[in-house]
């Protein structure tokens, strides 16, 4: 009788090709047939076929029933067993676009009076690029052989050994690759390859009807597409470019250039359209032309365009009459604002040179700040170190800012091969990150397996709750001289910089102690054999286990330094799974409770000389900042993209500031009145409204649209919003009702809006006078603009505008504005002419 197991999905996107390709890679060992049921729809489907999993439509939360019978059906349900509760449930990953719908495409009035014609498409990546159209088609079928063959057995050996050296390609490929959404796809399109429902399609289609190689591949492609589409699943549906990738690797490994599609060779940077363009079609595209793509179909959640997100290459979808855009024209995508701009015109290019020119001068403010070491405005020090898993992510990370690295992942070395590391490939490994760090402190974490990350050759069992069970430091004892190996190879690499090891999952002090005893013992070895090392290497431990937090008094006799991992300490202290969705209000690191914990896990440590660290996602969230200052951490670590941020963030608040805000934080009841707490201190930093950085003189811009498009800019360029367009749009609603053309020579645009953080003004001298619409007819000379908070209400607004009107009326002040060229100097004179009625530079208030 066969064996069952009930399951429920627990993927929010269902299970679509990633997903079905881990679980078909799990089966495939085995002899026994196991079938599927989806009991929502009652579909079944071999689950040793991507392609039939896929199919059978599994969505989250569906029910299933795994049938299993066959020769090794206790073994076969065993490992399903195992995968079901250990690694299923991380087989895929939210899919996110990182771009926003683009709505009614309001373009901003510089780009819609350039005369440029303006394609309306979705942003699915964001971003901006500009380069020469490159036109890819479709499968030159046509060309292929179409008739009867005279011997379908010979034509289907001849198939299965190109599919048998597809897979060997997907096998080499994946070799060379480490873990990423290319390997993982590259195990999409292997499986797809070795699928036995693919296969018998192919097969049937030649045996039954004497179809050459290439109408059979043409006619599955066409049935699986059909099977796919069909379903009420987007994501579903994007597999089916997966389905036609696979197809056409087989028609160009067996015909050649006869199945070729045209024009994919890229000299130049290229904007890339076509109606559709498959996951492989992309990684064959030489990317160091490729600057952006337009898509005829595709979502965010395709294949493809999870690819161009990962290379961060602007994309554009739903583009209509492809066929309109003329292959080697200059274009652009503008995937932040949802349109391709073709017939580009002088103006046009102005427009989008602006563009690079704001985007290049933010990430050089960023860069700029990430160079510098890490504090708050009156000089107080948290060091911000980078998250890592491979030696050569080093270098980037120091060239991003890090100032060490706070936590590089050793388990990574361990992962995906048939043996672990010996001794001397570790040390070349460690070294190399030593070596990338040139005198900066590196922490290396040990050896963190089991949970979601089981090395087959250790042969971990099963576990029914493996983030609770055998992993990380409970597993050495077991595995001591893989342990020890690691260890001698790391007091080893101590010699050759500032190596810090960390241990993983310490909950006791008698793991505490038996892991010094095991870093002494070696040390000891070391010494005995003359070999080098660094006898004062720090030893640390992660606080991740809610009993090692309240061990720190005696765990401190053994560590030299903690970090706390706030993404399993948050889950166990407040009983939340991270990677449940329905428990998110629970998992919040804003929960006063845990704000609590830390503060006495940090006071704790700092009571004891014992410094402290945080890593996780909490610790890379910019907003948090304020929070993590306040509550005392030492050094935080990060993902490196993140770094710029944190340090810019941590340069605009003060030490004290923070305290006070975590002293609230912690009188709170719920996460959300944190949050409010969190959200009022930032609103109250309150920086000047005009400083030097805010006067821009000698403007290049020749239009009033240009000069309010620059002054809107500057304020992204600073920090001071997010969506420079929002601001630039809110000035134009009052511009289009009445000029804000002063007279005198002067504009005040103006607008009041919250897509700016700080109440600002721009203060900007064109080269040559613009002509305004003014009342008296004269030209602009001098054009300041307000942003103003609609959280200040009307009377902050209006009483700025009005002094600023009063002020212009002043001929001497209108000279004294016109005359001067040093930044400061202006920003004096504006001061001094407001004086204490509506100060431009307020008393920064304590933050």
């Amino acid at each position: 009788m066969p064996l069952e197991q009930h399951f429920t999905c627990p993927l929010p996107n269902g299970v679509h090709a990633r997903p079905a390709s881990a679980l078909e890679e799990v089966l495939r060992a085995f002899d026994s047939d196991v079938v599927l049921t989806n009991q929502r729809t009652s579909r079944t489907a071999n689950s040793k076929s991507i392609l039939s999993i896929v199919g059978a439509d599994i969505r989250h939360a569906d029910p299933v029933v795994f049938r299993i019978s066959g020769p090794d059906e206790t073994k076969a349900m065993a490992a399903l067993t195992e995968f079901l509760h250990e690694k299923f449930p991380l087989c895929d990953q939210p899919l996110t676009t990182d771009a926003k719908p683009n709505g009614d495409l309001r373009l901003p009035p510089c780009l819609s009076h350039a005369g440029a014609v303006v394609h309306r498409g979705t942003p699915v990546v964001s971003g901006i690029a500009r380069g020469q159209a490159v036109r890819i088609g479709k499968n030159n079928v046509d060309a292929l052989p179409r008739n009867s063959v005279v011997d379908p057995k010979i034509e289907w050996r001849r198939l299965e050994t190109a599919l048998e050296k597809l897979v060997e390609n997907y096998d080499a490929r994946l070799a060379r690759l480490d873990q990423g959404i290319e390997a993982d796809l590259l195990k999409v399109h292997r499986s797809i390859a070795r699928d036995v429902e693919f296969r018998r399609q192919l097969s049937e289609e030649i045996a039954k009807n004497q179809y050459p190689a290439a109408q059979a591949i043409a006619s599955a492609e066409k049935h699986f597409s059909e099977m796919l589409s069909a379903t009420d699943s987007e994501l579903l549906r994007e597999r089916a470019l997966d389905v036609q990738d696979v197809c056409g690797q087989l028609l160009h490994d067996l015909y050649g250039a006869k199945a070729a599609k045209a024009n994919t060779e890229l000299v130049a940077d290229s904007i890339v359209a076509a109606e559709s363009l498959t996951p492989g079609q992309f990684l064959a595209l030489d990317r160091n032309f490729l600057r952006g793509l337009v898509l005829g179909q595709a979502s965010h959640t395709s294949h493809t365009v999870i690819l161009a997100r990962s290379f961060n290459i602007p994309t554009l979808a739903d583009m209509e009459n492809l066929a309109g855009l003329n292959a080697g024209e200059e274009v652009v995508v503008d995937a932040d604002l949802g349109a391709l701009v073709t017939r580009l015109t002088p103006a046009a290019r102005k427009y989008y040179a602006r563009e690079k020119q704001r985007i290049e001068a933010r990430r050089a403010r960023l860069q700029k700040l990430s160079a510098q070491p890490a504090a708050t405005r009156d000089g107080h020090r948290l060091e911000v170190a980078a998250n890592i898993a491979t030696a050569a992510e080093a270098a980037p990370a120091f060239g991003a800012g890090a100032e060490g690295i706070g936590l590089f992942r050793t388990e990574m070395l361990f992962l995906d091969r048939t043996s672990p590391p010996d001794e001397a490939e570790q040390l070349a490994a460690y070294r190399e990150v030593l070596a990338a760090a040139n005198g900066r402190p590196v922490v290396f974490r040990t050896l963190d397996v089991g949970a979601d990350k089981k090395p087959g050759y250790l042969n971990l069992p099963a576990e029914e709750n493996p983030f609770l069970g055998c992993r990380a430091v409970r597993i050495y004892h077991e595995f001591e001289s893989l342990f020890r190996k690691q260890i001698r190879a790391l007091i080893r690499a101590s010699e050759f910089g500032k190596l810090q090891v960390m241990i993983p999952f310490i909950a006791t002090m008698d793991e505490a102690r038996w892991v010094r005893q095991v870093i002494a013992d070696e040390q000891k070895k070391c010494g005995a054999e003359n070999i080098k090392f660094d006898g004062a290497m720090p030893v640390g431990a992660m606080i991740e286990v809610p009993s090692a937090a309240f061990t720190l008094e005696a765990l401190s006799q053994e560590f030299d330094f903690f970090s706390v991992g706030s993404n399993d300490l948050l889950q166990y202290f407040m009983a939340a799974d991270r990677m449940n969705s329905k428990l998110g209000g629970l998992y919040d690191p804003l929960q006063p409770a845990f704000l609590r914990l830390l503060k006495q896990i940090v006071d704790e440590a700092h009571a004891r000389y014992t410094e402290v660290s945080l890593c996780g996602e909490m610790a890379g969230r910019a907003r948090l900042i304020p929070l993590l200052a306040g509550l005392g951490f030492d050094k935080i670590s990060a993902s490196v993209p993140a770094i710029a941020d944190l340090k810019a963030e941590l340069a605009e608040v003060t030490l004290g500031g923070c305290q006070e805000l975590v002293a609230q934080a912690l009188r709170c009841t719920t996460a959300r009145e944190v949050s409010e707490r969190l959200d009022e201190f930032v609103s109250r930093r309150n920086p000047p409204l005009l400083e030097p950085e805010l006067i821009i003189l000698d403007s290049d811009a020749a239009t009033k649209e240009e000069a309010i498009k620059q002054a809107a800019d500057q304020l992204f360029i600073l920090g001071r919003t997010e969506n420079p367009r929002e601001v630039e749009e809110a000035i134009w609603q009052r511009e289009t009702s009445y000029s804000t053309g002063f007279g005198y020579g002067f504009a005040i645009p103006h607008c009041k809006n919250n897509s700016v953080q700080f109440n600002s003004m721009v203060l900007l001298k064109p080269r040559s006078p613009i002509a305004w619409n003014s009342l008296d007819g004269q030209p602009v000379r001098v054009m300041i603009m307000l942003a103003i908070r609609e959280t200040n209400g009307d009377s902050a607004h209006m009483k700025v505008l009005a002094r600023l009107a009063r002020q212009v009326m002043d001929p001497h002040f209108r000279s004294q504005l016109e005359q001067e060229t040093d930044p400061a100097k202006l920003c004096a004179i504006l001061q001094q002419s407001f004086g204490s009625e509506t100060p431009v530079m307020p008393q920064t208030q304590k933050s």
